[in-house]
């Protein structure tokens, strides 16, 4: 299975879990759908939601407004960032996209040759066939939609694509609106996979797809081995994560 979007463990690692002091308690009561000529906006009694970087939280979709309005008016007594991913992809389009999408393309090139679909297994033979079944198909379709080819490799030498690739790649990204760039580096900083990102955003893939996809190695390994359950909890919540990228886009829309 491979471990390249997995954290080094350190027996020094400590992990402070937030205690009732320290979460954001909920002091609002109402939450409103704000229309302001043609965005909408969210109002927590009455006072403007605005981004962490200080700008008003808007979108030119009601749709994806009102479901922003649902994060914030389902909030129990404190609030849990865990149940706010529309928010949260709001504010990174908002904060970060928007303002410098020149940067956040230049990140998502650093996908490139490390793409988690192009580091196959050697063996065994029935995870190199799914493998092959699964991703090979992805880029195969990269490459007929977007004629970007990547390259594929046994195993974590690294691997260089050709330079025409790279440059279709960055036109594709150069291309994209702030939604789907948004999308894009959620998608693929969650699955190390630029290609099932772009896959993602132009809906080759649903994000169910993309999170099997994403997992497919852990999911082998449960199925071979049996099951474990802090495996299975990283495959639910990257497929939840997945979902809400997916909503995002649709809503967005």
């Amino acid at each position: 299975m491979h471990g390249r979007g997995t954290l080094p463990e350190s027996s020094e690692t400590q992990i402070k879990l937030p205690t009732q002091e320290t979460r954001r308690k909920r002091v609002y009561k109402t939450v409103a759908l704000l229309e302001a000529g043609d965005d909408f906006g969210v109002t927590l009694d009455d006072r403007h939601l605005h981004t962490p970087g200080k700008s008003k939280l808007v979108t030119p979709s009601r749709a994806l407004g009102e479901a922003i309005c649902e994060e914030w008016d389902s909030q129990g007594d404190f609030i849990d960032p865990g149940t706010l991913p529309l928010t949260r992809l709001l504010n990174t389009a908002t904060d970060r996209v928007g303002p410098d999408p020149a940067t956040v393309i230049s990140g998502l090139l650093g996908y490139f040759d490390t793409d988690l679909l192009c580091y196959r297994a050697a063996k065994p033979a029935d995870l190199v066939e799914l493998q092959s079944s699964v991703w090979q198909s992805v880029l195969d379709w990269l490459s007929e939609a977007h004629d970007i080819n990547l390259s594929v490799g046994a195993g974590l030498m690294p691997l260089t694509h050709e330079a025409a690739a790279h440059g279709r790649a960055e036109a594709f990204l150069t291309g994209c609106n702030v939604t789907k760039l948004t999308g894009v580096q959620a998608a693929a900083g969650l699955t190390a996979s630029l290609s099932l990102g772009i896959a993602l955003v132009e809906e080759k893939l649903s994000g169910a797809e993309v999170a099997a996809a994403a997992t497919l190695d852990e999911t082998w390994q449960m199925e071979k081995w049996g099951e474990d359950q802090e495996a299975l909890d990283r495959v639910a919540l990257l497929a939840a994560d997945m979902l809400a990228v997916e909503r995002f886009l649709k809503l967005s829309a």
